[in-house]
This record gives C-alpha cells, sequence and structure tokens, in this order.
C-alpha cells in the first residue's frame, strides 16, 4: 500500500499527469516488475493511457534504445523513465524531448528509494529549500570547494548560462527533469582547476559504484591530467581510456545535493542528491547548460561527501548541512 500510494504521488505530484494523455512506463530489466506496474495504474486513475515498455538492461550508460522504444517514447506525452542503464544523452531521449514529451527520470529507483525519496519525503519544503539555493548558486561568480579527504578545486560560473532546480516536476512539454533534491549547472570550463576527491561514488563505469577508497582526480583547465588511487581509480582511468573520446575528460557540469532522506546506495539517482554533498559530471554535456563540451560517447558522475563550499568567499555548507543565513531555516525544517 504505500510503495502505491508512493507510485501515486510520483504520477499526480511529479509527473503532473492529465487525464487523456498518453504516458509512457519505461524500464530495462533492471527495474522492480511490480512498482512498474503500480506506476502504470497510478496513471490510469489519473485518466491516462498508459503502456510499459521493457527491454534487457544493457552494458553501459546512454546506448540507444530499441527502435520500437525510441518510436514509443516520440509518441508520448509524459515519459517515466526508470532504467537503471540511463539513456539521458541519446538521440532517443532528445528526439522524444523535441516531440513535446515531458521526461520524469528515475534511472535505477527502487522500491524502497520511491517510499523514501518520494512518498515519505516532504516534497515541498525540499523544493523550497531548492530555490533559495538555485538563487544563491545564480548570483556566485566564484566557487572554492574543499574536503578532509583532499578536494580543492575552484572555478568560475558564468551569468548567462542556465542554473537548474531538479524538482522533478513537469510543469512544461518538452523538458525532462529527474528526481528533486539536485540542483545543476555548468562552470566555466577554462576556469575549473585543483584536485576533487571522489569519496561516495563513481558511475559509470558498474564496476565501481560505492568506492571503498577515495579517488584523486587532478583537473586543469576543465580537464582530468591524472587520476590516482587504488584499484577503483585504475578502474575509472582504464574506462575512460578505452572509450577513446577526449571529450570525456572534461568536466560537464557541477552539483548540489540536499534530498534530506538520501542515503549512499549504490544507485547514482540517490548517491548524488545526499543532503549538502556535491556531485560532478564528466563528459556528455546536455545542451541545456549552454557548455562548451555537448555530446560524447557516454557520461559518468562521481561524489563529495561534506564538502566546504564558498560563494565568493561565503561559506554555503559546513559538516554536511547549509549555513547560509538564506538557507537556514529551511535546512532547520528539513535536519532539525
Amino acid at each position: 500500500m504505500e510503495l502505491y500510494e508512493a507510485c501515486l504521488k510520483t504520477a499526480r505530484d511529479l509527473a503532473r499527469i492529465n487525464a487523456g494523455e498518453q504516458v509512457l512506463v519505461l524500464a530495462d530489466t533492471a527495474i522492480d516488475w511490480e512498482m512498474i506496474k503500480l506506476l502504470s495504474s497510478a496513471a490510469r486513475i489519473l485518466g491516462a493511457q498508459s503502456s510499459i515498455m521493457i527491454y534487457e538492461t544493457r552494458d553501459d550508460v546512454n546506448i540507444e534504445p530499441p527502435k520500437p522504444v525510441a518510436e514509443a517514447m516520440k509518441s508520448s506525452d509524459v515519459v517515466i523513465s526508470l532504467p537503471l542503464m540511463y539513456i539521458l544523452h541519446t538521440t532517443a531521449y532528445n528526439d522524444a524531448l523535441k516531440a513535446g514529451a515531458r521526461i520524469l527520470e528515475l534511472t535505477g529507483t527502487t522500491p524502497d528509494m520511491m517510499v523514501r525519496l518520494i512518498g515519505r519525503t516532504d516534497y515541498p519544503v525540499m523544493c523550497k529549500l531548492g530555490d533559495r539555493l538555485t538563487e544563491l548558486t545564480k548570483k556566485a561568480r566564484e566557487v572554492l570547494i574543499k574536503s578532509e579527504n583532499g578536494t580543492n578545486i575552484k572555478f568560475e560560473n558564468d551569468a548567462n548560462r542556465p542554473v537548474f532546480h531538479n524538482d522533478g516536476i513537469l510543469n512544461e512539454k518538452g523538458i525532462y527533469k529527474p528526481l528533486g533534491g539536485q540542483i545543476s549547472w555548468a562552470p566555466i570550463e577554462d576556469s575549473i582547476e585543483g584536485v576533487i576527491v571522489a569519496d561516495t561514488f563513481i558511475w559509470p563505469p558498474s564496476e565501481i559504484g560505492v568506492l571503498r577508497s577515495p579517488v584523486r582526480i587532478t583537473i586543469r583547465e576543465g580537464r582530468i591530467t591524472k587520476i590516482e588511487g587504488g584499484v577503483e581509480a585504475r578502474i575509472f582511468e582504464s574506462w575512460l581510456r578505452n572509450l577513446n573520446d577526449e571529450k570525456m575528460y572534461y568536466l560537464a557540469h557541477a552539483s548540489w545535493g540536499f534530498h534530506p532522506k538520501a542515503k549512499l546506495s549504490g544507485i547514482p539517482l540517490e548517491d548524488e542528491r545526499i543532503y549538502a554533498c556535491v556531485e560532478f559530471g564528466f563528459g556528455s554535456q546536455s545542451l541545456k547548460f549552454r557548455g562548451k563540451i555537448g555530446k560524447a560517447k557516454s557520461h559518468t558522475d562521481l561524489g563529495i561527501f561534506n564538502p566546504e563550499v564558498y560563494f565568493d568567499g561565503v561559506p554555503i555548507t559546513h559538516a554536511g548541512r547549509f549555513v547560509h543565513e538564506d538557507l537556514l531555516e529551511y535546512d532547520r525544517k528539513i535536519k532539525g
């Protein structure tokens, strides 16, 4: 019952499904079948025509889905996208958006995540925190991020580039949004200098996921120049090299996580939303960021636990909490 209520909340409050719309619940074989059926049922309860499509889980992310899937996506008003091996940077995905589809990106969501991160979350309060954090991020010109594990990276933001509050609420045609609790933007590539020490997750490659030991990444003018660490660092370096694409080494976006119920689980959708943490993406860059990288062969994300973040010298986070005066009210409501 609790899972169904969370699925209904997803369909009604996030996907904003209306009566008469064509809804596609899309998954790969890694996704729980009962949850897929409940999402489809929720869409039907709201008066929509709902279809389900499932295809075999791929070996990597951003592999084009089967042609029938691509066609179904283009002809749908709403797509609830669940594949663990996400297809966010594929032609099929972009074609569906151009055709006007609204896509709710819930890649890899499990029943437990559906209940915790949607069903049991005070979504309006979380989104209000996100709105204020978005405004602060838009105004910030110089960003400095440090962590106890050795992260020390700085970059500049471009006032003409957008900052996206990924609240997961589909309120217009031709957009995609992932689950709420995240903000993303593209820094000025040439300004990105320093060291990132990933200490929560790296994914893909799927052989890594939750990190057992930190991976140290040196960046010069927005490009990875050195990867250091143990076995996981070598796996990551080999994966990047084997893609044989120079763009995979460039930092594509920075992201805030601020979901109060997110925990390190091995599913990137949740891992990158850990409260008051920062995540970076490398490789393929969505056109919406207005950056310089564009499409690459793949995309990878990695996270930093409890960083110290400064906007123009003013502290924004400390010890896993938001400490800026504009955020304190909602931080206390969410975390107590």
